[in-house]
């Protein structure tokens, strides 16, 4: 029975079925409004107050982190020639998802007398899953079908939510922009995930895995929008004067990165010239760098200092270290999500160390226990400092240290690099059985399976000859040949001009 619906609409209409009415059954149960929408409780605030933030401070840079979400990342992931639709279906189909089965991961930490209640916060926490689970998307892009990615999207959700709440409750760690333990650990969740999805399909040097003119303007796209709205990314949960300086310091350091991806690209490149893939992401670089750190004092000449070194770092990952790992470690990862999210984000997490290390009254004031809440003393401060209207609201610390809470820091990247990891790899070695619906060689990079086509673009899609394999080279991982006419080959790091043997 089971089986003969499956065929009549697929796994995955199956799949998503079942888990979209699943969530709306638990939606039905227990979730409900915060208080101060419930039209139910209309005197409700009069007598109790409300908690609830303020919609209009928040909803604007929730917009752009939407528009980073569906758009920037969306166009980002359609630099592969025939993958396209794929790359902007998939992203716009798995935010859907995850932002209902991020609410309600969410929500079981912060539930209220059984139930689940939803303001503008719970939308902005639920968006930075979505980024979580998009990055994951990247390093798998083209190598896992729809049906795993949605799976894979249901099992990182709750593994993402207990990584934060470890990180953000228990140990009290600083994280503003999200470095640790949203790009860091989707990267690593994203990598262990391939490293284990695709043990079965070979997908080194697989013909579609290529770029082109037209695709590559597409990405681009999407990169300038994630360039323009990161800010917001990484101050939409600050206020004051640390929501201010995220907004500087990102901008800074998306700066330095943009300049350090154009000059490491052309100087790695043997006839000098810039490679799209570098400028489609290590551009970005700076944004991940900064986000662990958005809203400190690090000072605009830090940003900028971060913001290099994160292009720097990215640029170089595309063109000595992907390869390597791809070859040494049969590691592969599409979108390069490792040079963009991963080691960035590790940058981030270290500066994050170094700061707290040496945060102190001197460099911060009194303001040093709104950026660590667990450092305040164990004695009310704003009792005895009542003319500093900001420091109302700080409730009594732990009195933890400067040094401590640069332990906190480092255990929690710890934390985040094995539950990544771990849980990545376990999830792909799980979904790569049958009823999952795995992907084949032929299915690979490819929109004909998942899309129905204009006719002259099924026809495009037909599979290469084998004289053909060894002419279309990867675009991100490098492995270079030669062709018998002349063109320019774009191989990631790469270009290779060849020439008729007659001209030589």
């Amino acid at each position: 029975m089971m089986m003969r619906l499956v065929r009549r609409v697929g796994w995955f209409v199956f799949y998503a079925s079942l888990i979209e009415f699943a969530v709306m059954l638990v939606f039905i149960v227990f979730v409900r409004y915060d208080a101060f929408y419930d039209g139910t409780k209309w005197n409700y605030t009069s007598y109790h107050g409300h908690s609830t933030p303020n919609l209009q401070t928040f909803y604007p840079m929730l917009q752009d982190v939407g528009v980073m979400m569906v758009i920037g990342f969306g166009f980002l992931m359609t630099f592969l020639r025939r993958y396209g639709h794929s790359g902007l279906g998939c992203t716009l189909y798995l935010t859907a998802l995850t932002l209902q089965l991020a609410l309600l991961a969410d929500g079981v930490t912060t539930a209220n007398d059984g139930y689940i209640t939803l303001n503008v916060i719970s939308v902005v926490q639920a968006a930075f899953t979505c980024a979580a689970v998009l990055i994951s998307v990247g390093a798998t892009l083209g190598t896992t079908s729809p049906t795993q990615l949605l799976l894979m999207a249901l099992l990182e959700v709750p593994i993402y939510q207990i990584n934060a709440y470890i990180g953000y409750r228990i140990l009290a760690v600083v994280d503003h922009g999200g470095s640790i333990f949203i790009h860091t650990f989707g990267a690593y969740f994203g990598l262990g995930f391939s490293r284990s999805v695709l043990r079965r399909v070979p997908v080194k040097d697989h013909p579609r895995e290529v770029s082109g003119y037209i695709p590559d303007m597409f990405s681009m796209i999407g990169t300038l929008f994630l360039w323009v709205y990161w800010p917001s990314f990484n101050g939409v949960v600050e206020s004051g004067r640390s929501q201010g300086r995220a907004v500087i310091n990102t901008y800074l350091s998306l700066s330095a990165s943009t300049l350090a991806a154009f000059m490491f690209s052309a100087s790695t490149h043997k006839q000098h010239k810039w490679t799209m893939v570098h400028i489609q992401n290590a551009t970005l670089a700076g944004g991940v760098a900064v986000g662990a750190v958005a809203g400190l004092m690090i000072q605009p000449w830090g940003a900028l200092l971060l913001g290099y070194f994160a292009g720097a770092l990215s640029t170089l990952g595309y063109t000595h270290l992907q390869g390597w790992l791809q070859e040494k470690f049969g590691l592969h990862d599409t979108c390069g999500v490792h040079n963009l999210h991963g080691m960035p984000g590790l940058l981030s997490a270290m500066v994050s160390v170094g700061a707290a290390f040496f945060a102190s009254e001197a460099n911060y004031g009194k303001e040093l226990y709104l950026q660590y809440p667990v450092m305040a003393p164990a004695i009310n401060i704003s009792s005895s400092l009542p003319l500093i209207p900001e420091l109302e609201d700080v409730a009594p610390g732990e009195g933890r240290t400067a040094e401590k809470q640069a332990f906190y820091q480092a255990l929690a990247t710890l934390i985040t690099l094995l539950m990544a990891l771990t849980a990545g790899g376990a999830s792909g070695l799980l979904l790569n059985y049958m009823p999952f619906d795995p992907m084949t060689w032929p299915q690979l990079y490819s929109d004909a399976p998942w899309w129905e086509l204009p006719e002259e673009e099924e026809q495009m899609e037909e599979e290469p000859s084998n004289s053909e394999l060894g002419k279309i080279i990867n675009i991100q991982v490098g492995q270079l040949e030669t062709i018998n006419h002349p063109r320019n080959v774009k191989v990631g790091q790469l270009e290779t001009i060849t020439h008729h043997s007659a001209v030589d």
